[in-house]
């Protein structure tokens, strides 16, 4: 493998590299909580920033959590599917959550049942998530989780978003990974874009990285295979790389040609 497609994209300042987490800088896990940024990976970006990269993560973890994964104080995040944001030290929300925090207790009063088949329920700020990994029967515990929330009656608030093993309730407002792309590109003024990921969420990412480049950005979007994933994120890349290993090799190289062109 060689990074010769991204060469282009490489070359320009200011530089950005936008990455989701789970799957991505972090193996997948079965408990989230679990869940950690490889040492290499959190290196690595380190050492951009250091060369004036502008390092995002974007991420559904809770602003917080992702923080905390990701051990990077100047970096930049999106969390929560683009409803939280950390930029240039200060932090700023999509949406009042007022309102929906009330409306997440009564989701939660309705679903507390999945527990018992193996069914993890993560609270995330104004969301929710029901991860499934850990259940004996994945299908029915799939079926289960989607069941319980369309008798909820409070779920009709909430978008409706599916990842690996995991479905999330958000807030019904315009917020993505792919707003948050084109969010961070703006405030961090952006004008070469490399975007990483591993998950249908990550798609909307990589669209905006293409609607940039339609308007003079140089961005190029990059998968994280894995057996899990979706047709979608394969369709929507320019380039690929296998696993966190592969993210981690990628990394590396995208340092050097950084490296090489500032000297």
């Amino acid at each position: 493998m060689d990074i010769d497609p991204l060469r282009a994209v490489l070359s320009r300042r200011p530089l950005g590299l936008f990455s989701d987490i789970d799957g991505t800088l972090s193996p997948i896990v079965e408990r989230p909580e679990d869940a950690a940024v490889t040492p290499r990976s959190r290196s690595l970006l380190e050492s951009l920033i250091r060369e004036g990269v502008r390092v995002a993560l974007i991420t559904g973890r809770p602003l917080a959590t992702a923080q905390a994964m990701v051990g990077i104080d100047n970096a930049a995040y999106a969390a929560n599917h683009g409803l939280e944001f950390w930029i240039n030290g200060m932090s700023k929300f999509k949406a009042d959550g007022g309102d929906y925090y009330a409306l997440l207790e009564q989701v939660g009063d309705a679903v507390d049942e999945l527990e018992s088949m193996g069914i993890t329920m993560e609270r995330k700020g104004q969301g929710v998530a029901f991860h499934y990994r850990q259940a004996s029967d994945e299908v029915a515990a799939r079926a289960r989780i989607e069941g319980a929330i369309r008798r909820a009656p409070a779920a009709k608030d909430f978008q409706w978003i599916e990842g690996r093993k995991v479905i999330e309730l958000r807030p019904d407002i315009e917020a993505s990974k792919g707003t948050a792309t084109r969010e961070l590109a703006s405030q961090l003024e952006v004008q070469g874009l490399v975007c990483l990921g591993d998950d249908r969420t990550d798609v909307a990412m990589f669209e905006a990285a293409h609607a940039l480049a339609r308007r003079g950005v140089r961005a190029q979007s990059v998968a994280v295979l894995s057996p899990e994933i979706h047709p979608d994120v394969l369709v929507a890349a320019d380039y690929a790389v296998e696993g966190v290993q592969g993210v981690e090799w990628l990394l590396a190289e995208i340092l050097k040609a950084v490296g090489a062109t500032s000297r």
